[in-house]
């Protein structure tokens, strides 16, 4: 499953892979940029089977581990399916290069590919971040543009006609908090056809989906020392471009005994509340202001922020 960061995956696979636990054994591989991730806690608190992935993108830094991953799963685990959320920056043509491995490919067989696009700003993150975005699109079997309350009529439009645009076969649903009829897209698992992979000769090059490449750093801000009477501040602050170009921001912030889900993308906003959780941020863009995030969150007296 892609999309790009915020376009609205964790929420979708919260719904759907409950449904497909309904028909056959499955379980849910997430690949984050982090330390440890942010949607790794959300799932958990759904009672999911996840194998999680952490510190870069499937097809470079933790390629390696994604074939033990896949070969632990298949050995201790044996879903009849895997469905696998790959890092908002990883583009189909790279991931594939994995499935190149005979070892994977007498485990596991790709059969449907799906996206999420954010109809509010796909144009903004197709004009900033190149070719890996249409590729999402482009080989897709399913594609849901969500988001389509926040989107205005001429981006809903502009939405459509470009998934038709770039690939004119797939199954294109139009959603609202990602919420569609799970058989739909069950229906798109089944009708899509396995798919052999050819080891992308890029490789090693301009083929990775990685920050660097991309030109994007993070930022981890750990907010166990936030004045929860600066939370709303800060998170707006985070989303108009006070500390950076902020793509997208999601964590964690203390209230009380329980915690608070913070989520920006691409300067949208929202903080709503969540059960115990590691307080942190991971914080995603450019020329972001790490000490200036940092004194904030800790007023100014220690230092808790680390990037890469």
């Amino acid at each position: 499953m892609y999309g790009f960061l915020g376009a609205g995956k964790t929420t979708l696979l919260r719904s759907l892979v409950p449904r497909l636990t309904t028909i056959e054994p499955t379980v849910l591989l997430v690949n984050e940029f982090g330390m440890e991730g942010t949607d790794q806690v959300v799932f958990a608190s759904d009672n999911l089977v996840v194998r999680e992935l952490i510190g870069g993108c499937v097809c470079c830094e933790v390629r390696g581990e994604l074939l033990v991953a896949l070969d632990e799963i298949h050995k201790t685990v044996g879903p009849a399916r895997l469905v696998i959320e790959p890092t908002g920056l990883a583009s189909p043509g790279t991931l594939a290069n994995v499935f190149t491995s005979p070892v994977v490919q007498s485990i596991v067989t790709v059969d449907s590919l799906l996206t999420v696009l954010d109809a509010s700003n796909f144009a903004l993150v197709r004009d900033s971040l190149g070719e890996f975005y249409p590729r999402q699109v482009i080989d897709a079997d399913l594609v849901l543009i969500n988001k389509q309350d926040v989107a205005t009529e001429a981006q809903r439009r502009e939405a459509r006609e470009w998934v038709r645009s770039l690939n004119s076969l797939a199954t294109v649903v139009e959603t609202v908090h990602c919420n569609v009829n799970p058989d739909v897209v069950v229906a798109a698992i089944r009708q899509g056809s396995p798919r052999m992979f050819l080891e992308d000769p890029r490789q090693g090059t301009d083929a990775h989906d990685g920050l660097e490449v991309l030109g994007l750093q993070r930022v981890v801000v750990a907010t166990d020392g936030l004045d929860t009477e600066v939370v709303e501040r800060f998170v707006q602050e985070l989303a108009k471009g006070t500390y950076g170009e902020v793509i997208r921001a999601k964590g964690f912030v203390p209230a009380g005994s329980e915690s608070h889900l913070i989520d920006v993308v691409l300067g949208d906003w929202e903080i709503r509340p969540f059960g115990p959780a590691p307080a942190r941020i991971d914080v995603i863009g450019r020329n972001l202001a790490s000490h200036e995030m940092e004194h904030v969150v800790t007023n100014g007296i220690t230092e808790f922020t680390r990037t890469t």
